[in-house]
């Protein structure tokens, strides 16, 4: 922002590199903890800001800051942490109670009185079993289980957790409970002693369902309309369907929180196209509104992947794909054009252009499946490119931009798509030309000692050069003679050479091979590269050995 840039304007990138330049991690804790009222400065963070630091510092360094945090926003975290989709994990637990019994007993007194009666009464039968005394109840005498008794005498509560470790937490947790508030202690055990499990499961998880959607975690269901399929064309600049600014509205957005955690600003922001556009709002309301609406969109991707809330590395992933696909839809839907985009921006709900984006893959995805039976053959690179393609939704894999490269990444631009669209076209092509020349693709993911796919080709084309006609059936040793004598000097006779092109081309329009013959010059040319590079060599060998050559298909040597 320049110097007389107006007090309401504000480039929105510039708000999310300010947030990365704040303390991070162990400084920000140093600096709440020494702030003139440190309670008040911790509890004025949100559960997610609060969570994303203990998060980065680890549990063991962040009891002190746990220990001034408010109830609710421990039971935040636990909301975040210890469920793994509609399941309690209390190995997850455990840790947050340690820390929460650090900070003493009557601060864990609090605590616990803020968590749901279901949840509290679930953890303790993960623990433990409760037994009422009042109703001469106990433990089987064959029972090695280390007991509580309670100081009321009203339960015994058996240990039935098989770690010591755990076996004392639970010890400790009861003693701490029963100390800071007998009435809650009895009222958790009660529960715990005589609610089925399955229905404290079920209630525990309804109240923190509804919790997580207030902090913008939307339902599964109704997350994956981010990945229901929109063509471009079905979506116009000006269409007034961007997200509202009221966070007061109705619907997802007024669930919404109003900032990325900064844990996620690095990823958020790197997309190239969608980073310049951004860099273009300069209206402070609205740079404030997209960024909600962009938090929103990662929240409903985080959901759709099932992500789990408080796994670090996948929620940088699945927040690497939404803004990636969302830049994806941008570009596709501006023409990238920038002053398209920022209008684009402004107009259009960000859900629908990250639905744009994902579209624009699902063609590349779907020729991936037709070809993959017939491709199995083709090489890693081709592996490659069609194990990213035909995820549970399709990836970009890195080695178009790097051959060599292992790994994939979402796709973020036209020219990625343009990129993944040509190797798939050109396989289809290799794919197309090999079972023209009649060669057993299907037999060759099997098992089994296989040609690869372009050997068939080569083959073919090798026969041409030696003097015969186009055929995939094995080179025969006069054949593979004839060969060594054309490419002595290092190239084969341009002549030669001709006549396989020439020959190859016309079996393919006879065969009605249409798709990515543009791609035929390129790939002729790499082959009967290949060739030379194969049989120049041995223009001194008296005896060739079929074995011994590589991209080709010979007869084996008689005898």
């Amino acid at each position: 922002m320049t110097q007389d840039a107006p007090r309401d304007t504000v480039v929105p990138l510039s708000r999310f590199r300010a947030a990365l330049a704040r303390p991070r991690g162990v400084r920000r804790i140093e600096a709440l903890l020494s702030a003139q009222n440190p309670a008040e400065a911790v509890g004025g963070l949100s559960v997610l800001e609060l969570h994303e630091l203990v998060s980065e510092v680890g549990l063991a360094d962040s009891y002190e800051l746990l220990a001034l945090a408010t109830g609710e926003q421990v039971r935040g975290c636990l909301d975040i942490e210890i469920w793994e989709r509609d399941e309690l994990d209390v190995s997850r637990a455990v840790p947050w109670l340690r820390a929460a019994l650090a900070a003493g007993y009557e601060r864990f007194g609090e605590i616990w009185a803020t968590l749901d009666t279901e949840l509290a009464a679930l953890l303790i039968t993960r623990l433990a079993r409760v037994y009422d005394t009042t109703l001469e109840e106990a433990p089987p005498e064959d029972s090695q289980a280390p007991v509580y008794k309670t100081p009321d005498t009203f339960f015994c509560v058996e240990l039935t957790t098989e770690d010591e470790d755990d076996a004392q937490l639970a010890l400790e947790l009861l003693e701490s409970l029963y100390r800071a508030d007998p009435e809650l202690a009895r009222h958790t055990l009660l529960c715990a002693r005589s609610e089925p499990t399955t229905e404290l499961a079920e209630m525990s998880y309804r109240w923190r369902a509804g919790r997580m959607a207030d902090l913008g975690y939307v339902d599964y269901y109704e997350a994956l309309a981010v990945f229901r399929p929109l063509p471009v064309e079905h979506v116009q600049i000006g269409e007034g369907t961007a997200e509202p600014a009221d966070p007061a509205l109705e619907g997802d957005e007024a669930r919404a929180p109003r900032a990325l955690p900064a844990l996620l600003l690095d990823v958020a922001v790197g997309r190239e196209f969608l980073a310049r556009t951004l860099d273009r709002i300069t209206d402070a309301a609205e740079a404030s509104r997209i960024e909600a609406a962009l938090v929103l969109l990662v929240n409903k991707v985080l959901s759709a992947s099932r992500v789990r809330p408080g796994d670090p590395e996948a929620r940088a992933a699945g927040t690497q794909h939404a803004t990636s696909t969302l830049a994806l839809g941008l570009e596709l839907v501006s023409g990238s054009d920038p002053d398209l985009a920022t209008e684009a921006l402004r107009t259009i709900s960000l859900t629908r252009l990250h639905r744009v984006g994902h579209t624009a893959t699902l063609p590349l995805a779907r020729l991936a499946r037709a070809l993959a039976p017939r491709a199995q053959a083709a090489g890693d690179a081709d592996a490659a490119l069609l194990g990213a393609l035909l995820g549970a939704r399709p990836w970009y894999p890195v080695c178009l931009d790097e051959p060599g490269a292992h790994g994939i990444r979402p796709f973020e631009s036209r020219a990625d798509v343009r990129r993944a669209a040509e190797a798939v076209t050109r396989l289809a092509l290799r794919v197309a030309a090999a079972d023209a020349l009649g060669a057993s693709l299907l037999e060759a993911g099997e098992g089994g000692d296989h040609p690869e796919l372009d050997d068939h080709i080569r083959t073919a084309l090798a026969r041409v050069v030696a003097g015969g006609a186009l055929s995939a059936a094995p080179l025969a040793p006069a054949e593979i003679e004839a060969l060594v004598r054309s490419a002595r000097g290092g190239q084969f006779p341009d002549e030669a050479k001709d006549r396989a092109k020439g020959a190859f081309t016309d079996h393919l329009r006879a065969a009605q091979v249409s798709a990515g013959m543009e791609y035929v010059p390129d790939l002729m040319a790499a082959w009967l590269s290949e060739l030379e590079a194969t049989f120049s060599p041995l223009s001194d060998t008296e005896d060739v050995d079929p074995a011994m050559l590589a991209g080709v298909v010979c007869a084996p040597r008689e005898g």
